[in-house]
């Protein structure tokens, strides 16, 4: 029984970490890239939003206060017939996030 769990659970691992790439060509774009790697492999998105949230500490006693804030860009390619939209998500010029639409 044990031998028959295996294969299974190697598809679901494999599976998973495949989800977190985006090919671009013949590139393989994936988290740590840079947005000059994206766009010169990838080309200019179809469309670019960016957005600022607060960033949060909490003190000893309990209570959070705002500290700054974040920008994110969020980049949106739309791929072939058949294929999820491709969401980027950059902070600080650096890939952090790869999603596919459903």
């Amino acid at each position: 029984m044990r031998t028959a769990l295996l294969p299974a659970a190697f598809l679901i691992l494999a599976s998973a970490a495949h989800a977190d790439t985006l090919r671009c060509k013949s590139s393989l774009i994936s988290t740590g890239a840079s947005e000059a790697y994206v766009v010169e492999k990838c080309g200019a998105p179809d469309s670019k939003m960016e957005v600022s949230e607060p960033v949060m500490a909490r003190r000893p006693n309990g209570f959070t206060y705002q500290v700054g804030t974040t920008t994110q860009q969020i980049w949106r390619y739309r791929r072939s017939p058949g294929q999820f939209p491709a969401v980027l998500t950059f902070e600080g010029g650096v890939l952090k996030r790869l999603d596919f639409e459903k």
